[in-house]
């Protein structure tokens, strides 16, 4: 257990984020002993909520304040709560995961928007047409209480005692034996939603980890991968460029290991990563990144980027692959006696501004995916 998790968590200081990992339903009932919680994962952008006896703060998952400006209807339902640091997800009413985050995803905006900007946006009537609210996953601190060290069991009465308005309680199921999880994930995706985390419900919450303690599950390999370097395409002039490299975060090296090209032509993904990484882009590859040394031979030039870009200040997207392959490649992730990890037919699904590089999907989560590739058959 760490030190901040046996203290009071501070009101207005950022508690980093509990992460899930990946796990077959199996592993996942050994790792919790044959008994776990399954929540509905709502997709859409998870917040850390700060409130004070006068003040209010609400953190993203990076860390930064959410522009409050942005969301009245949001901090108006943050403002009937009492002392508490909450885990919970932003959400908007809807009928499935796809549509749900795509209006999430209309809602956001940056801190340090002129306030010009801010007038015509909330002119624009968005706010009242798409409403958003709260689904509460977690508690970390009630009152003058820290519940960091208590298991999962315990905190998630602290979870049930919120159901205002507004701000409810994540859907949630006792599991206690595989089949009835299997059952609980398939009900989940049929219904529309994007996934389901098992919490083992005598795990503490350790701030910043990734363990079994939590493990998600969702209905495709859909991974958050880091751009490291831009392709143009001399038949298509007006784009800025025509797709990408992508890279997982390997957590051990603290380096970005490639795991393949996608293309960034459909819905204009292009202009969209453009305006946001055009400042930081460079000739020459950054040191943080692992690229395969194929890349300096003649036969692989065609797979040399034409710029790339330092990952601390580039995007990251969401990717959606067909599955992922482990054998001899131009790609670094996970690499190992000339094999290494890679995507076949990913595309990009969206871009993720909730979400820093750092944040991206892991090089173990990735060999973690591929294994139960194999499991799934």
């Amino acid at each position: 257990m760490t030190k901040l998790a046996r203290a009071m968590p501070r009101l207005g200081e950022f508690i980093p984020t509990m992460q899930p990992s990946y796990a077959s339903i199996d592993d996942t009932m050994e790792a919790h002993q044959g008994r776990t919680w399954a929540e509905i994962k709502y997709d859409g952008y998870r917040v850390q909520v700060h409130r004070g006896k006068k003040t209010l703060k609400i953190f993203t998952r990076n860390g930064n304040e959410l522009n409050y400006a942005c969301y009245p209807d949001v901090t108006e339902i943050a403002e009937t709560l009492p002392v508490c640091i909450l885990d919970a997800e932003l959400v908007s009413h809807s009928t499935n995961h796809k549509t749900t985050f795509d209006n999430v995803k209309k809602r956001f905006r940056r801190p340090g928007l002129k306030s010009e900007s801010v007038e015509k946006y909330l002119d624009s009537g968005i706010v009242s047409e798409v409403p958003l609210s709260l689904r509460v996953f977690d508690v970390m601190r009630f009152e003058r209480k820290g519940l960091l060290h208590l298991p999962f069991d315990e905190r998630t009465e602290y979870t049930e005692m919120f159901n205002i308005k507004g701000l409810t309680p994540v859907d949630h199921a006792r599991i206690t034996d595989r089949d009835m999880l299997e059952a609980y994930i398939e009900s989940a995706f049929e219904s529309g939603q994007e996934g389901v985390v098992c919490k083992d419900p005598r795990s503490v919450y350790r701030p910043g980890s990734r363990t079994l303690d939590w493990v998600k599950f969702k209905r495709s390999e859909t991974l958050d991968l880091v751009v490291v370097g831009f392709y143009e395409n001399e038949d298509l002039p007006d784009m800025p460029f025509t797709s990408v490299l992508v890279a997982a975060y390997n957590d051990s090296t603290g380096k970005y290991e490639t795991l393949g090209k996608v293309g960034t032509t459909r819905e204009e993904f292009a202009k969209d990563i453009h305006e946001k990484t055009k400042d930081n882009t460079s000739d020459a590859p950054s040191r943080y990144v692992e690229l395969s040394e194929k890349l300096s031979r003649e036969s692989y030039a065609r797979h040399v980027p034409q710029k790339y870009i330092d990952p601390e200040k580039s995007v990251v997207l969401e990717v959606k692959a067909m599955n992922l392959n482990y054998n001899e490649n131009w790609q670094t992730c996970g690499e190992q006696d000339g094999k290494a990890f890679s995507m076949r037919i990913g595309w990009v699904n969206q871009l993720r501004p909730d979400k820093s590089p750092k944040q991206a999907t892991t090089t173990e989560t990735i060999r973690t995916l591929y294994e139960l590739q194999g499991v799934r058959g």
